[in-house]
């Protein structure tokens, strides 16, 4: 590629290239981490459960209250996207109490979606960075192949009860088990895969190669097809759980210390904690510890049984994580930026040297 090509490449990352193949696209070999632990090691499920919950499942989920409830700045700009999240967490504690299995029901939805809207949106980061225009038809690929990756192979195993979570089969519904089903995803799913080497190799030829867009969406695909050839439900869903939670804890550190950098940042404990990644995840696994906290206190004191109590906290800050989300996973303004004063002024101390 020519020298142009290249500069261009590395204006890309949204942080460095260092930074993004570490946090974002390479640390999904952590999704290995509790597969290993159960398949390799013999840990009990619930023990991962809890790990993965404690050290980065938790922290991930309360970083987003730091950059949006604490968030002066946030909570005066966009009251009529914040405050209607307040009502989700009543609605979650009377499911809890009244129908546990729609709640569950709505949860299994609604965080697939939100775990696969995550790496659209970090693609599409990559993508806006690129100042040349990018067409409906490039978007649809990068989508498709996106959303597709995990049901071929999981497909099958749905219909032929294959998975399982603890001692329960998992099935898709009667009217689904039908066998021309897993040919027909194994259709789409090819489709887009052959669509989205057709278009890479069009952006090459034509010099317009995204480089990091295309190592994520290529190592989203690996570990979309990987993790569904594990038939336990439980810890396969945790594996993938893990690479999202660790990404999302770099992709929010990294807009928070943009935030910083450009004066955005009103909420003192906020601004200080993003200064460095280990105060950052430190404030949110203290987060954490409240929330187990509350756990007990609706169990104990309030008589909520274990279960209800659990899910009334957990899930309750899930919804609302989830909700803002997908407000903030369209707001590309939040990395795609002009260099910060702080960028600038750097450029003009070597400039005088």
């Amino acid at each position: 590629m020519s020298a142009v090509a290249g500069t261009r490449t590395r204006d890309l990352w949204l942080h460095s290239a260092k930074f993004d193949l570490t946090f974002l696209i390479g640390s999904a070999v952590i999704a290995a981490v509790p597969l290993a632990l159960f398949y390799w090691f013999g840990v009990s499920t619930t023990i991962i459960n809890y790990l993965v919950a404690a050290l980065v499942g938790g922290p991930h989920l309360y970083s987003t209250y730091g950059m949006t409830f604490m968030d002066g700045n946030f909570r005066r700009n966009y009251p009529v996207v914040l405050w209607p999240s307040l009502i989700i967490p009543p609605i979650v504690m009377w499911l809890a109490l009244n129908n546990l299995t729609l709640l569950l029901t709505m949860f299994f939805f609604w965080a697939s979606v939100h775990v696969l809207h995550q790496l659209c949106y970090i693609a599409d980061c990559y993508r806006h960075k690129d100042p040349r225009p990018r067409s409906l038809w490039n978007r649809f690929v990068d989508y498709g192949l996106i959303f597709t990756g995990l049901y071929p192979l999981a497909t099958s195993k749905l219909i032929e009860g294959k998975f399982f979570v603890a001692s329960t089969v998992i099935r898709v519904p009667a009217f689904a088990q039908q066998p021309w089903l897993p040919a027909a995803v194994w259709a789409v799913f090819l489709f887009f895969v052959g669509a989205f080497i057709y278009k890479t190799w069009r952006e090459w030829k034509e010099d317009r190669f995204n480089l990091p867009a295309t190592a994520l969406i290529t190592m989203t695909t690996l570990v979309s097809l990987v993790i569904p050839t594990f038939s336990n439900l439980d810890v396969a869903f945790q594996g993938y759980n893990t690479w999202h939670s660790f990404q999302y804890l770099a992709l929010v550190w990294l807009i928070l210390k943009l935030r910083r950098e450009y004066g955005e940042l009103e909420n003192r404990t906020v601004e200080k904690a993003s200064k460095r990644p280990w105060t950052f995840y430190g404030l949110n696994l203290g987060f954490t510890g409240l929330a187990v906290g509350l756990i007990f206190f609706l169990q104990k004191v309030v008589g909520f049984e274990a279960r209800a109590a659990y899910y009334s906290v957990v899930l309750g800050s899930l919804l609302v994580h989830y909700y803002l989300d997908h407000f903030n996973f369209f707001r590309f303004g939040q990395i795609v930026r002009d260099p910060s004063p702080r960028e600038l002024g750097m450029a003009s101390r070597k400039i005088a040297a």
